[in-house]
């Protein structure tokens, strides 16, 4: 297993020629999938007066730092599309985190472990704040997305440790957000 490296820092990670990030804003502000993502791939810190915007910097965001370098390098509605499509495997999240008040980064990961989950990367700000969740996916020998434990649990300088404290966002987008998140229909 190699990691997906940013295609920003590494020009080498893919033979075909990205479509750019600018050009992804402009194709999502067009797509169908623009309310999909909305829904179900949000900024959780994206401010209420500027969700579309904010959304669209962060799936921006999301493809220089990913899709760039994916199997999906010239079609990024693929990707995005992709990405939704694996989201549909984490709909129980919520409740599998088993999120509580003075939750640990260890009780995060051992609830995972619990509920049949491959092990993620965490990712927290600097105030111990869940910012990312990433799941590792590799295509197996059928050219399927298959579930692989991640190389490395640790993510950021914060969340580092199982003993680590960790919270839900409490900022712009707010705990609410995460609730709606994973509450959808």
């Amino acid at each position: 297993y190699t990691p997906v490296p940013p295609y920003s820092d590494d020009l080498r990670c893919t033979n075909t020629k990205p479509t750019s990030a600018n050009d992804v804003v402009e194709i999502l502000e067009k797509s169908p999938l623009k309310k999909d993502l909305m829904r179900d791939w949000p900024d959780l810190y994206a401010r209420q007066s500027r969700k579309e915007k904010d959304n669209l910097e962060f799936w921006k965001y999301e493809w220089r730092k990913h899709g760039m370098c994916s199997d999906y390098a010239d079609k990024p509605s693929d990707y995005f599309s992709l990405a939704l499509t694996l989201l549909q495997n984490l709909k129980n999240l919520e409740g599998d985190l088993g999120f509580k008040p003075r939750s640990k980064v260890g009780d995060i990961l051992k609830n995972l472990r619990d509920n049949k989950y491959k092990k993620p990367q965490i990712v927290c700000n600097s105030e111990s704040q869940l910012l990312e969740i990433r799941f590792c996916y590799r295509n197996n020998r059928n050219n399927i997305n298959e579930a692989m434990d991640c190389p490395n649990w640790v993510g950021s300088r914060t969340c580092n440790k199982e003993t680590a404290d960790i919270f839900l966002p409490g900022g712009a987008g707010g705990t609410y957000a995460v609730k709606y998140n994973f509450n959808h229909d």
